[in-house]
């Protein structure tokens, strides 16, 4: 069992002194032991975002299991971390996964594939939803299928203006399409933006279509690759906000442009305890999930031609403004493809304790 000496009570239990318990008596009895000693630590308000979890996922060889292939094990792991809840994308296990959600009481969010094209088929959005829905989640988050072949990353897939407005007229479609799915069966559509639409343009079509089961999920971090202030991004937003994926930011300069990395809450750019409580000013039901994902910084080619093919020409009086914020606020930004498959799973691992504990001190449960 995991030694009551080695179990910090109150602060919870580290990853060493939990593997060698798994290692003693396997995962079960090892969870359990942690719960009956009392050595979870502190439940955050924040969750975390299923996107964020990429090497505790994977797993390393000889050194941890990948949580990957069992959602009952990912939710434990998640809990003994320190998370409030989870956003995912689980399709087996419901009932097993539900009673653990309940056991621990944690929230879920849930994640679903929009159709590629327009004529495609909707049965597996629907099935997403039904999947969400028996876990207690009421909304699912959903992200805008990028042109074949493309990043989802606007600037890097559309080589015109014209080309990326017929791929959102496209998009936006396809969301009307399979908005009378999530009416019938009364879970609602979080749309990301994806660092595909601009802030504006993704609040006019919520607008436009006003219901209820329809709304964004705001990612206060992505739009800042099209130069728009996080603030700018998430009053926009707001109106309409269902879930967030809350991320710090970190900027750099490069020889084309500037770099942009996810950084642990409290150590970026970005006042997150600010933006959400922007947020739950209109949603006070809105949950915390966060989306620290681990990994080298994005390029972002702002100095460079090629970029603004795929915006209108008034973009281009962004640049000068934002260079100079990003020379005066530009911080060391983390680099991990150097490390280890075990240092990055380590790394990863410490990113979300660090910012699960930042959300005990800086944020609250939802009250309504």
């Amino acid at each position: 069992m995991v030694a009551a000496k080695e179990a910090r009570v109150g602060s919870g239990i580290s990853r060493r002194e939990f593997v060698v318990g798994v290692a003693a008596v396997g995962w079960s009895a090892a969870f359990a032991d942690v719960r009956a000693q009392n050595a979870l630590p502190a439940k955050s308000p924040i969750g975390i975002g299923g996107a964020a979890m990429g090497a505790l996922n994977r797993g390393v060889p000889g050194v941890f299991e990948g949580l990957r292939n069992n959602p009952v094990r990912y939710v434990e792991y998640c809990r003994m971390m320190g998370a409030g809840g989870i956003q995912a994308g689980f399709s087996t296990q419901l009932t097993e996964i539900r009673a653990k959600l309940d056991e621990l009481g944690m929230y879920y969010e849930g994640n679903a594939a929009l159709p590629a094209t327009l004529d495609g088929d909707t049965a597996p959005f629907e099935q997403s939803l039904l999947a969400a829905k028996a876990l207690g989640a009421t909304c699912v988050r959903a992200v805008s299928r990028s042109l074949p072949g493309g990043t989802g990353r606007r600037y890097e897939t559309y080589t015109s203006y014209a080309q990326y407005q017929e791929w959102e007229r496209t998009a936006n479609a396809i969301v009307e399409r399979v908005l009378p799915i999530a009416e019938k069966h009364r879970i609602a559509i979080a749309l990301e933006n994806h660092k595909d639409r601009a802030a504006e343009d993704h609040a006019a079509f919520l607008k436009r279509i006003s219901s209820e089961w329809l709304g964004s999920l705001i990612d206060p971090g992505n739009n800042m690759s099209f130069m728009e202030e996080p603030e700018h991004t998430v009053t926009l937003l707001a109106p309409y906000v269902k879930a967030v994926s809350l991320k710090d930011m970190g900027v750099a300069p490069y020889e084309d442009g500037f770099l942009l990395s996810e950084v642990v809450f409290g150590t970026g750019r970005t006042d997150q305890k600010a933006l959400f409580e922007i947020a739950r000013k209109f949603n006070p039901r809105v949950q915390a999930t966060e989306e620290l994902i681990t990994r080298d910084p994005l390029k972002v080619p702002v100095l460079t031609d090629d970029y603004y093919r795929s915006f209108p020409p008034a973009m281009r009086t962004r640049r000068d403004a934002w260079m100079a914020m990003v020379e005066a606020r530009q911080t060391k930004l983390p680099i991990v493809s150097t490390l280890s498959p075990a240092e990055q799973l380590k790394a990863e691992e410490d990113n979300h304790r660090a910012t699960l504990a930042w959300g005990l001190k800086n944020l609250t449960f939802p009250t309504a």
